[in-house]
């Protein structure tokens, strides 16, 4: 329920009002009245009411003035302001003071209803509003204490029993079996980026990518630089397999190559130091590394030199399901490394066998469909087949087999955007967005990008801020509410976002979106 407030040095207007309407309907359980603007004021010292209803010629001090200081003392004060004036000076300073309306006297019982209603409704969708806000404040400061404790937890300053307290604290098992990964720092300090919000979107992806799918845990170290813990076991994704998700999604979205530096597998939280040093010690050796994914190894051999590309080259096309021609060329260029280490005929099967199964597992699971080439025949065609046999039919196999998705792949891409455009101000990622289309972050990911040319999450924060600037140009709304309608539960961040796409804050834009033309 609300207060309102009546204001008028009419002592029968301000009675007739408080009689007139039914504030129980209208979920208005306390209704005030002041006979002048002094006594107005301190019953908003006071009381704290949400509605104002005022008049505007009063004998101490003008509605106008009213207004003004009224704001100051309750800055979310929704005003209506009558008047028996109809002079353009009054209408123009209450558009400029944010009045919610603007009625002249006498007025109809029923439009004075009609107007304290909407100011009910606007508060309560305010509330409405202001809870998920609410709650992503309460989860960015858990956020900024965990990355608190795992600061504290790779510099070794606490004790077994802290430990302890920590993942106890934060539902984690003390004994996870887990990798430190750290974010090569080229991608989030661009020297141009100096408000960082490249790294702000950096490290929000790889929160939705690996926090919130209870993967593992983002931080960013002593240094700024972001770090990420990924959770191993038996069911779980190996370290690679995650940095080469994750890798896929900020490429995308950064148009450039990202690269992990992935730290020794350990067991604990106690002994994530460990994993963490091991990859900042790599960190500073890594210059001349080709891979985006850098890991420990010690000298190798030719066989295991080849087994390293083979997986690199089957990971490329099984990440990239969506985007014929980059599986094709990946596979291309196991051919030609096949004959380079000069591979048996016999390892060769094996590999095409074990591609085409890979392959054809990342399409049945990232397009959510169960039909598509049989790989039984393609077994049985390798049986006895010479290493360039098997490359050739295993190149005609998955030709065939990825046809079959192209016809599709503009429409879910047509649904996604129409997704986007109509839950703007949502907590939309690539993670929930692809969850809604029944495949899988990174395939959707690269689906977005081959189409529309640019990152899903890209597209989202343009389209956000150009629904903010549209509301900024034809509304009166304050810039955390339009903040929350974008999509943003973090004012300055949308400020920051804003002033990043359009080079003003809002409040510039609105001023000089206001001005008259020249």
């Amino acid at each position: 329920m609300y207060q309102i407030l009546v204001v008028d040095d009419e002592q029968m207007i301000r009675m007739g009002i408080k009689r007139a309407l039914p504030w129980n309907t209208l979920a208005i359980d306390t209704v005030y009245t002041a006979a002048s603007g002094k006594e107005a004021l301190e019953m908003l010292q006071e009381h704290h009411p949400q509605i104002m209803l005022t008049d505007i010629y009063m004998s101490e001090m003008t509605g106008i003035e009213l207004i003004d200081a009224a704001k100051k003392i309750v800055p979310q004060l929704r005003i209506i302001v009558l008047t028996g004036y109809d002079r353009f000076d009054y209408a123009r300073e209450c558009l400029r003071l944010h009045v919610e309306d603007f009625l002249l006297k006498p007025i109809d019982e029923e439009v004075l209803r009609e107007s304290i209603f909407r100011q009910v409704q606007a508060l309560d969708a305010q509330q409405q509003a202001e809870k998920p806000a609410q709650l992503r404040a309460s989860g960015l400061q858990e956020q900024m204490e965990l990355e608190k404790q795992l600061r504290a937890l790779v510099r070794r300053d606490l004790t077994a029993q802290e430990t302890e307290e920590f993942c106890r604290k934060n539902h984690f098992d003390p004994a996870q079996s887990l990798q430190a990964a750290v974010l090569v720092p080229g991608l989030y300090t661009d020297k141009q980026d100096t408000d960082g919000f490249r790294a702000i979107m950096v490290r929000n992806i790889c929160i939705s990518m690996v926090d919130r799918q209870g993967k593992g845990v983002t931080f960013a170290d002593s240094d700024g630089t972001i770090v990420l813990v990924f959770f191993l076991g038996e069911n779980a994704e190996s370290g690679v397999e995650q940095a080469s998700a994750l890798t896929s999604v900020l490429g995308d979205d950064f148009d450039t190559t990202p690269r992990i530096v992935l730290g020794s597998c350990e067991t604990g939280f106690a002994n994530l130091y460990i994993s963490y040093n091991d990859a900042r010690l790599m960190l500073q050796d890594e210059k001349t590394e080709f891979c985006s994914i850098v890991q420990m190894a010690p000298d190798k051999k030719r066989e295991t030199l080849f087994q390293d590309v083979y997986t690199e080259l089957k990971n490329i096309m099984c990440a990239n399901v969506g985007d014929t021609d980059k599986v094709m060329k990946a596979y291309a260029t196991f051919c030609k490394a096949a004959v380079s280490y000069n591979l048996s005929a016999a390892n060769t099967r094996r590999c095409c066998l074990e591609i085409a199964s890979s392959v054809y597992f990342s399409y049945i699971t990232q397009m959510s469909v169960e039909n598509g080439e049989n790989l039984n025949a393609l077994a049985q065609s390798l049986t006895h087949a010479a290493r360039a046999e098997s490359c050739e039919m295993t190149r005609m196999y998955l030709s065939k087999l990825l046809e079959q998705q192209s016809q599709n792949v503009h429409d879910l891409v047509s649904i996604a955007r129409r997704y986007i455009d109509e839950h703007l101000e949502e907590d939309l990622s690539v993670a929930n967005i692809a969850a809604s289309l029944f495949v899988t972050p990174n395939y959707f990911s690269r689906l977005f990008k081959r189409v529309t040319g640019e990152g899903c999450n890209e597209y989202i924060v343009r389209r956000r801020i150009k629904k903010a600037k549209s509301l900024l140009e034809t509304t009166s709304l304050k810039t955390g509410r339009i903040a929350l309608m974008v999509g943003y539960r973090d004012t300055n961040y949308f400020s920051l976002a804003f002033k990043k796409h359009t080079g003003k804050s809002p409040t510039q834009y609105r001023d000089e979106s206001r001005q008259p033309a020249k």
